[in-house]
């Protein structure tokens, strides 16, 4: 009866129950009780999946697998607030871009002056769910290029680490400098990131 009234789980019924009587072997019969009853078990779930997470293939070749992210807002420097990061996942080369917005226009014109016109096309690109990422410009240009793209899961930045670790690399190295003009200095700490083992 105690169960029947909102089929809490073994625990809690065992807890109600508790307060007002008491038997020897209490805890395993109200247990078999709660596990036994046919409401609970059409209605609760009871197993849970829990999904391996799938290795991330490292690629073969360089420039193969290309990571790319946003920064932003950094302190305004001549209008550039924001900084798109690249880094290839084979060599793990960075390069970081400043820029005044984070538009799809920006971001894609960006993307393909840095990267595509000196790297050449990536087989994969893996980018998080950012707009300018979505967006149908970013898809046009990707199909153009013909590289297929990999987008994190929402809300876990772990599923794109490799930049976002580089990301807290890159914004401590800016911030040691003296200098507050974070663009003048950019070069010099990508220089000292590259070098760096």
């Amino acid at each position: 009866m105690v169960h029947r009234m909102s089929h809490p789980s073994g625990r809690a019924t065992r807890r109600q129950i508790a307060q007002k009587f008491v038997w020897i072997g209490m805890n395993k019969d109200i247990t078999a009780w709660a596990k036994a009853c046919l409401q609970c078990q059409r209605s609760k779930i009871t197993r849970h999946n829990h999904f391996i997470p799938e290795k991330i293939r490292v690629p073969d070749a360089l420039f193969e697998h290309v990571h790319l992210d946003l920064i932003g807002p950094l302190p305004p420097v001549s209008g550039l607030k924001y900084c798109l990061t690249l880094i290839n996942r084979f060599s793990r080369w960075p390069e970081a871009v400043p820029l005044q917005d984070i538009s799809a226009d920006t971001v894609a014109k960006h993307f393909f002056t840095i990267w595509v016109s000196r790297f050449g096309a990536s087989k994969l690109i893996t980018t998080d769910r950012g707009a300018q990422f979505v967006a149908t410009l970013f898809n046009a240009l990707t199909n153009l290029i013909g590289t297929k793209r990999n987008r994190t899961t929402a809300y876990h930045p772990e599923s794109n680490g490799l930049i976002e670790r580089w990301h807290r690399t890159l914004k401590v190295a800016i911030m040691c400098r003296s200098n507050p003009n974070w663009v003048d200095t950019l070069p010099v700490v990508l220089l000292g990131l590259r070098s760096s083992f």
